[in-house]
């Protein structure tokens, strides 16, 4: 395995309180690999056997591990032994591997770590920093199935920020109606962004909005238990207690339509009313 050494210079500007800025140059030695046919080969035995391996063993770690001797700036293999980790629910130890992820290879893995620290760690400040990063040095774009703006929405609306929240939602249906001109409004925006702006709507007091919106996601998923409630309790708070009711009652018939998101497997998501740990909820 042979190594070669690329210096590089950074300027940082440092601010203090109550002191002039100065911009610091720093001089960073970065190891970058050079595989060679023997290396590579040994790697990708490597990722076959963590591949057989079961996903949350030791043994799955360790031929990673043994990757990672021989090229320890690739983020992938970083990221894939995060991966199995935060889906046990073992943060702490996912996130230094997925930071190195990111160190080597931010354009690729800086969105997917907002996305893990926002569905997963729920780490929502980390999650929003990563995600306004993303945005201003690579522009607005997707990770898994959603907008980056959609993932701000949810974080702003997990802090009790919903005005915040509302913007960023707002922002990610413009930017999928730019992106998917040709559908209709219910089939452009992803119903679940139809439901986070209902709910954000919902909690700034804005009932008759949250109801629009929440028509909009069961126009796509129309057994929706999460917005069948929501607009249920929406109606409720405008007055129409009777008819509120009803829909709240139509949420709990229909509640093993959740929301169906991959991950929903590992986590609960904002604002999941029926979920995998809440029995009392279950149609019975």
């Amino acid at each position: 395995m042979k190594k070669y050494l690329i210096i590089l210079l950074s300027v940082a500007s440092c601010n203090t309180a109550n002191k002039e800025n100065k911009n610091l140059k720093v001089a960073e030695n970065i190891e970058k690999t050079v595989l060679t046919a023997t290396d590579s080969m040994a790697i990708k035995g490597f990722v076959q056997k963590s591949f057989n391996a079961p996903l949350h063993s030791l043994e799955h770690q360790q031929y990673l591990d043994s990757a990672l001797i021989i090229q320890p700036d690739n983020a992938w293999l970083w990221q894939q032994k995060a991966m199995p980790l935060y889906k046990a629910r073992k943060y702490q130890l996912g996130k230094p591997f997925l930071e190195k992820a990111v160190e080597h290879d931010p354009k690729r893995w800086l969105d997917y770590s907002g996305f893990m620290n926002c569905i997963f760690s729920k780490d929502y400040l980390k999650s929003i920093s990563e995600f306004m990063r993303a945005k201003k040095e690579y522009g607005d774009g997707y990770v898994m199935d959603h907008t980056y703006n959609f993932y701000i929405g949810l974080d702003y609306l997990q802090l009790n920020q919903f005005s915040k929240a509302k913007e960023f939602l707002l922002l990610s249906k413009e930017q999928q109606f730019k992106d998917f001109p040709k559908d209709e409004p219910q089939e452009a925006c992803h119903y679940l962004d139809w439901y986070y702006l209902g709910i954000a709507d919902f909690e700034l007091g804005n009932y008759n909005e949250a109801v629009k919106s929440f028509d909009m996601a069961l126009m796509v998923y129309e057994n929706f238990a999460d917005a069948l409630y929501f607009k249920g309790r929406s109606i409720t708070k405008l007055g129409n207690v009777e008819e509120g009711v009803k829909w709240e009652k139509l949420g709990f018939e229909n509640g093993n339509n959740s929301i169906n998101e991959d991950n929903a497997i590992y986590e609960i998501y904002p604002y999941q009313v029926f979920h995998k740990l809440n029995e009392s909820v279950r149609p019975k």
